[in-house]
């Protein structure tokens, strides 16, 4: 590992929180394939160091993204409490899983995520401004007022929305801190569709809200895997900055991009690395 060009992780860094942040999903779902693929790391290595640069790209894309009013930090800190939990358990069974397992694993969860979000109808709030009017209970049973609304340039209006479902959602938040330790992808590849399909939130609100609490639940993780020597400074320090770089420019673009066609990317992209993660997987050489 010590022939690694530096450039090369930088580059798979800017790479991964770019399309990460406008997307919600922290960038592990990149980081981790192109580390064992084009890097030639060990998966729990990959793991441990884009669990570290998912710390970043959440904090980066976070701030544009409560700047801009998509976070909604109300029911970000309540989904918090359920996903570091998660992370912070599976963290301990990860680093006793073989690689092969881990990659079939991480194939396997982008196949159905891809899928959802392929197959999936009109986003919710994308071209419906008037979402403040929508029917139905939202978050009945709560005390805390967990809708919102943001100003969305694309549309060139203003979209509200209420927050339904909440007790499944923080069972997602569960399932989304638990794979973020077990498979180094910050858990927005379950918790963006979960926000979005299950609790009836704009794509956008989801993917803003999900950078919000991504940052917190893969440090949790980050502490587990640095207790069994998997974090390695000189490899993590490139990946983190590009992951910085990426994320500030991401989450920009994705303020301006329809909601749709970060629907579509999405889609496509997780398909593409779950086929190369069940090739590295059946083969061996993760």
């Amino acid at each position: 590992m010590t022939d690694i060009n530096l450039w090369v992780l930088g580059g798979i860094g800017f790479l991964a929180g770019l399309v990460g942040s406008a997307l919600g999903i922290g960038g592990g779902v990149f980081i981790v394939p192109m580390l064992t693929v084009l890097a030639h790391l060990p998966i729990h290595v990959a793991i441990a160091s884009s669990l570290v640069s998912i710390v970043a790209t959440s904090a980066t894309a976070a701030a544009e993204y409560v700047k801009g009013r998509f976070a909604n930090i109300r029911l970000g800190i309540l989904l918090e409490a359920t996903t570091l939990v998660g992370a912070i358990g599976c963290g301990f069974l990860a680093v006793h899983l073989s690689s092969q397992v881990l990659a079939i694993l991480f194939a396997v969860l982008l196949c159905y995520v891809g899928y959802r979000m392929m197959t999936a109808g009109r986003a919710v709030g994308e071209d419906a401004l008037a979402q403040k009017d929508a029917r139905g209970p939202s978050n009945a049973n709560s005390r805390i007022a967990l809708g919102g609304s943001f100003y969305d340039p694309s549309l060139n209006g203003v979209v509200s929305y209420r927050v339904r479902r909440l007790p499944q959602g923080l069972s997602a938040g569960l399932l989304a801190g638990g794979l973020s330790s077990l498979l180094g992808i910050g858990g927005g590849v379950i918790q963006v569709p979960a926000m979005n399909r299950l609790m009836q939130m704009p794509l956008k609100a989801a993917i803003g809200t999900s950078s919000f609490i991504m940052g917190i639940t893969a440090l949790g993780g980050c502490l587990v895997y640095s207790l069994h020597g998997y974090v390695y400074p000189v490899m993590v320090a490139p990946v983190v900055i590009g992951a910085f770089l990426g994320a500030l420019l991401g989450s920009r673009l994705a303020a301006r991009a329809k909601g749709i066609v970060l629907r579509r990317l999405f889609a496509v992209i997780v398909f593409i690395m779950a086929v190369v993660m069940i090739a590295r997987g059946v083969s061996g050489g993760l």
